[in-house]
């Protein structure tokens, strides 16, 4: 089995903790959960979080825009695979993400709907995409539109920002939402 369907099979009614406050890390690496989004984090204290998830087995994806100190090119996505150890990244722009495909990182494209416009340009960006999993934001938009995103590229689909409660992520799931990514830790 090839290194990305094995992650896209892990991808399954799986809840991945983003997180925010590197207070809540150590909380984070008790979950379930075979990934790590370590969000808002900076490339000063990047590489010893990265060490210490993969001390406890878990996969670490960053949110390319939101990693302080890197940057957002080429070289910084290098960086983040040969400097940093990071297994994967998220990012709405399909050239960063192939970027990190051709370094044979975790790639899950973030799909913002915002409005109609937003939907068009997430579309056509996908198309462009060579990710292994898809983030719909927000949550509760991905119910109405999950389907058509999965038609457009078959891959795992996430959920991610306004999580309200255990129910809500119940619901997701048995839509057929494949996990949900959230920084709420009582949801973990």
């Amino acid at each position: 089995m090839s290194k990305y369907k094995a992650v896209q099979n892990k991808i399954n009614k799986i809840i991945i903790p983003s997180v925010r406050k590197l207070k809540d890390l150590e909380y984070a690496l008790q979950c379930k959960s075979p990934f790590i989004l370590l969000s808002e984090i900076h490339i000063g204290n990047l590489k010893e979080f990265t060490s210490l998830c993969h001390t406890k087995d878990k996969l670490v994806l960053v949110n390319i825009d939101l990693v302080g100190g890197l940057s957002k090119d080429s070289t910084g996505i290098k960086f983040l695979k040969t400097l940093y150890k990071v297994d994967g990244i998220m990012s709405p722009n399909p050239i960063f993400i192939n970027m990190a495909k051709d370094l044979e990182m975790i790639c899950i494209h973030r799909f913002f709907m915002i409005d109609s416009k937003s939907f068009e340009s997430g579309m056509k960006a996908l198309e462009n995409s060579n990710c292994d999993a898809v983030e719909i934001l927000p949550s509760p938009m991905a119910a109405d539109y999950f389907q058509v995103i999965k038609e457009q590229k078959n891959v795992p689909i996430l959920a991610g920002g306004f999580i309200k409660s255990v129910q809500m992520i119940k619901e997701l799931f048995e839509l057929g939402i494949d996990g949900v990514t959230t920084s709420n830790k009582n949801f973990w």
